[in-house]
């Protein structure tokens, strides 16, 4: 099935914005079950960040201490290349 059959097949049935409001539905499920631990303890949003990037093997900066986490960058080697230029 193509991109264009599967929409045409979505769109039968509902209309692009109720199919927009479940794809976003769904991705905001998924994000909460992520912030918690299977015994409900909170999992810091950092460490979702740093297990996807270790996931697509992608490198990571955070700017900043524990509490005070300022910013973050992330993305191929290539990448950390044009924003870190002098390391």
């Amino acid at each position: 099935m193509t991109t264009k059959e599967f929409y045409d097949h979505i769109v039968a049935h509902m209309t692009p914005e109720q199919a927009l409001m479940k794809l976003l539905e769904g991705n905001l499920v998924q994000y909460e079950k992520l912030k918690f631990s299977p015994e409900g303890d909170p999992v810091h949003p950092v460490l979702i960040i740093s297990m996807a990037a270790m996931d697509m093997g992608w490198q990571m900066a955070i700017e900043g201490g524990e509490k005070d986490i300022r910013g973050i960058a992330v993305g191929t080697d290539e990448y950390m290349k044009t924003i870190f230029k002098s390391e």
